[in-house]
């Protein structure tokens, strides 16, 4: 079984002290398999780890002394490795605005799990500051969305949206950082009370399965999503395609294996419902495959 863990936390970092913070991240790593990526800016750090048990309690006990910093992390399981390899990248922001870099100052908006809850039995006005491909595996009840491609249109979105700036209004988004730059940026739109999801839907979910957020929520690692009880998804893959999730099974047109694509790349003329990127370039060039008849597996699940 393998251990995972994901946190951010905005502080100041010097810009002459990234690279070695970079060096220390992946020294601190050696001898213990610890995978995953973490991002380090001068605003401070947003990472997901996976390893054993033991190795990554000992990296994250690693972490804390090495920043000086207390962490809220977000742990779970999971049967497979969520990520390949170690990365530590350094980076302008820690999350993409596409604004002007802002070192956030801390705010006391954050709403706990419980606090949360109760005031969606309440009706509270909640609004899904994540991206499409996201909302569509899974959303709280009632909560509005943006109609977002990336996190980087936040700021324009937010000019045509019908919603009572005096009211409260409850944002979410998955780990909660982008919540943290979404309060800055609403309250600079005339929002006057916006309070976030403590630790995000991942948090919630620990707390509350099966409650007030319905499906599966999207992860930024190989699970591709996880389940109510933060189980890697059994429903969605990466799509070959486009790298967003998706859950129609197929079997290519090409080499003629089974595959899962999203929806939208089944109806594109230049993918051809194939398993990849080299299938769908083959089967659009009228290149004969070495091996087309399908497989067991392909023939029973259709």
């Amino acid at each position: 079984m393998i251990k995972v863990t994901s946190f951010y936390k905005f502080f100041p970092i010097e810009k002459n002290r990234l690279k070695n913070y970079r060096r220390e991240l992946l020294e601190k790593a050696k001898n213990s398999n610890i995978r995953g990526l973490a991002l380090i800016a001068e605003e401070g750090i947003n990472a997901t780890f996976c390893g054993k048990e033991k190795d990554l309690e000992n990296y994250k006990n690693k972490i804390s002394g090495l920043f000086g910093e207390k962490f809220f992390w977000k742990d779970s399981h999971c049967e497979k490795w969520n990520f390949k390899l170690l990365s530590i990248k350094i980076k302008k922001e820690i999350i993409n605005t596409g604004k002007d870099y802002l070192l956030l100052e801390a705010n006391n908006s954050s709403l706990s799990p419980q606090k949360w809850e109760e005031k969606l039995k309440n009706q509270a006005q909640v609004l899904d500051i994540r991206n499409n491909y996201e909302v569509e595996l899974g959303r709280f009840k009632g909560a509005k969305d943006l109609n977002m491609d990336t996190f980087q249109e936040l700021s324009d979105k937010l000019e045509g949206l019908d919603m009572d700036k005096s009211k409260e209004t409850l944002i979410y988004c998955t780990g909660g950082i982008r919540c943290e730059k979404a309060i800055e940026i609403m309250k600079n739109k005339g929002f006057q009370k916006v309070y976030q999801l403590k630790g995000g839907i991942l948090n919630y979910l620990k707390k509350f399965p099966h409650s007030y957020f319905e499906k599966e929520c999207f992860v930024f690692d190989h699970r591709v999503a996880v389940d109510q009880n933060l189980q890697a998804t059994k429903k969605y893959s990466l799509c070959p395609h486009c790298g967003q999730p998706g859950d129609l099974h197929i079997v290519c047109k090409h080499c003629k294996k089974p595959a899962v694509i999203c929806r939208y790349c089944q109806n594109q003329l230049t993918h051809f419902k194939t398993c990849s990127k080299n299938c769908a370039y083959h089967f659009e060039k009228g290149h004969k495959c070495r091996n087309p008849k399908p497989t067991q597996k392909a023939l029973l699940s259709h």
